[in-house]
């Protein structure tokens, strides 16, 4: 079976824009890929639109067939993402594919997958319809409010979503009741099990990784810092703060964020800008907390990851990560916007580290859970039953 999954994944080293173009750091649909055709038999692809980019490119990662889509960068969502959709479609159909698997709706990419003609399945990720909700745009004639529009759009057009947690499939039954849902997890790039869990930590070390946007609660990070510099002198006087995903060009939001952050911590703030993922890993790998205060998230791979390799996460409630604490037992979880419970928590977790032994039971519980061949043979399930229906026949 051959499948061509629409979706981000960081430029290949060899293409030419490289280094110019910053793009989404994420390989999550990679390590899926990856994982599918090592353990499902499935002929998994990528095609990637990189808007700003100067020609298309066309490579391998890691043995996965990559077909990079220049695109233009401007008046994209202005046009209902008219000319991205003609543009993905034809490199999707090049390729002959069986399923079409699309990667969020806050781009082109479902509404892409569906004009193939094919049988297509959607992942549901940064979802418009809840975000927008959560935090409302300023502007009417906005982009998120336009690709709430297109997303919904799609949304109402879906035959099977794969929600990535319970939050996330609960959201979407109540908005799209037509929806046939499966819950499947990301998986995780296996390489991660290579790294050791019993590294020794930077001790006061804590990490942020994302997007320094308001949704993943930067503020209440810098917030919850100034309580334990008036409250906790002897534990802030430790602590350093790791960013990995700040941008040379910064929005308002991030800029005053970074600013108000190295007033309180000086040169005890290391921005690290967008690294790789193998990079970040052996950086989380001797980091003691991960910080992940988001206002709204879908999945949380960060906290994931950083589980992997022995990281205390500290997340907050009403999100898809504090569901995943649960589910997995590890990590602490705060109340939504909770400054002070976020500065008592990384207090409680520097002075409390995790053993080697419990971090090795944390690594377990992913692994059963969310497992490269656990998550490609469920997808296989989902692939074989679109298919199946799309030719008239049933389970």
């Amino acid at each position: 079976m051959k499948v061509v999954h629409i979706c981000n994944l960081p430029l290949a080293d060899g293409h030419p824009d490289r280094g110019r173009i910053v793009t989404h750091p994420g390989r999550w649909v990679l390590n899926l890929a990856l994982a599918q055709r090592a353990h499902a038999g499935i002929d998994a692809r990528l095609v990637v639109q990189v808007p700003g980019a100067s020609r298309d490119y066309e490579c391998e990662v890691e043995g996965v067939p990559v077909r990079y889509v220049a695109a233009p960068d401007r008046l994209r969502s202005a046009t209902l993402f008219f000319f991205d959709v003609r543009r993905l479609r034809r490199a999707v159909l090049a390729w002959e594919p069986d399923v079409v698997h699309a990667h969020g709706t806050e781009d082109a990419y479902a509404l892409a997958a569906q004009a193939c003609g094919r049988p297509s399945v959607l992942t549901a990720q940064g979802c418009f319809f809840i975000i927008n909700r959560e935090m409302p745009p300023g502007r009417f004639f906005s982009r998120e409010r336009i690709v709430e529009w297109t997303e919904r759009r799609a949304l109402r057009r879906a035959g099977d979503v794969i929600a990535k947690s319970g939050y996330v499939r609960g959201e979407l039954a109540r908005a799209f009741p037509h929806v046939r849902l499966h819950e499947i997890p990301n998986t995780f790039d296996p390489a991660l099990l290579e790294i050791p869990v019993d590294r020794p930590r930077r001790a006061g070390h804590l990490a942020f990784v994302g997007t320094v946007v308001e949704r993943k609660g930067v503020h209440l990070i810098r917030e919850a810092l100034g309580i334990l510099r008036r409250e906790r002198p002897e534990v802030f006087s430790r602590c350093v703060l790791h960013i990995f995903g700040d941008r040379r060009e910064a929005a308002d939001y991030e800029a005053r964020e970074i600013v108000g952050l190295r007033e309180l911590l000086g040169e005890r703030l290391v921005t690290h800008g967008t690294v790789g993922s193998r990079e970040l890993a052996e950086e989380l790998s001797t980091i003691s907390v991960l910080l992940a205060p988001s206002l709204e998230e879908m999945f949380g791979n960060q906290f994931i990851e950083a589980s992997l390799l022995g990281v205390a996460g500290i997340v907050s409630e009403g999100t898809a990560m504090a569901e995943n604490a649960r589910r997995i037992r590890a990590g602490v979880v705060v109340g939504q916007r909770d400054a002070a419970g976020l500065a008592r928590a990384v207090a409680d977790a520097l002075e409390r580290p995790r053993s080697t032994d419990e971090s090795l039971e944390v690594r377990k519980r992913i692994v059963d859970w969310m497992g490269p061949e656990v998550v490609a043979l469920r997808h296989l399930e989902v692939y074989r039953w679109r298919r199946s229906e799309s030719h008239g026949g049933g389970r």
